[in-house]
């Protein structure tokens, strides 16, 4: 199962975040960015009181740029697909095999799955497809796979059903479909500065 299509997410200014994968047959998805972001979605976004409006905005675009790719995946149902953001660095080939049934992440980190839980992750991973526990978590969305245009569909359809949304790394998790990980990871992040907001972890290959 070779990956068909691969995405880069990538808003129309950052010009050197595009560089690296211009002719090694990616394709450029447009992000959309704060000014860009529906007055619906900022209303229905959830951010904690004190977040900044700018990094909200951010979270809106970034949502809003995956959910659209989501969209016309399976309006061309379109399977073995790729999805980066433009600060994901490859750093080593992707796996030839990967599940049919749900999200195979390929960069990001571990998390706990409640969002709260801040403790340091102990997981024990081995080489190659990982099934990730249920009470974890990974977050970013920095490079993950859609194997199939029917998972997209789901993700959709669980997103539409909310009545308000989160980031969307942390709707990803909440989604009860099946998520596996490439260890070690695909991408690491690229050391530029969030378009979002501050972050104290980088993800590696190590998660």
């Amino acid at each position: 199962m070779p990956i068909k299509k691969k995405f880069y997410i990538n808003l129309l200014d950052d010009h050197d975040r595009r560089i690296k994968f211009l002719n090694k047959g990616w394709h450029r998805w447009e992000a959309v960015s704060r000014s860009e972001v529906p007055d619906e979605l900022d209303k229905k976004m959830r951010s904690m009181h004190n977040f900044p409006r700018q990094s909200h905005l951010g979270r809106c675009g970034c949502f809003l740029s995956h959910y659209e790719l989501y969209t016309y995946i399976v309006e061309n149902e379109l399977n073995d697909v790729l999805i980066c953001e433009d600060d994901a660095v490859p750093v080593k080939d992707l796996p030839e095999w990967y599940p049919e049934d749900g999200i195979t992440y390929v960069g990001g980190f571990f998390h706990h799955s409640k969002m709260m839980d801040n403790s340091p992750v102990e997981l024990t991973s081995n080489k190659g497809i990982n099934k990730l526990p249920l009470d974890h978590r990974i977050l970013m969305t920095m490079s993950y796979i859609i194997p199939k245009w029917q998972v997209a569909k789901e993700i959709l359809d669980y997103i539409d059903a909310r009545p308000r949304y989160k980031a969307i790394d942390i709707m990803l998790g909440n989604i009860g479909i099946m998520k596996y990980y490439e260890y070690p990871a695909c991408f690491e992040e690229e050391g530029c500065p969030s378009t979002i907001a501050k972050k104290k972890k980088k993800a590696n290959q190590h998660y």
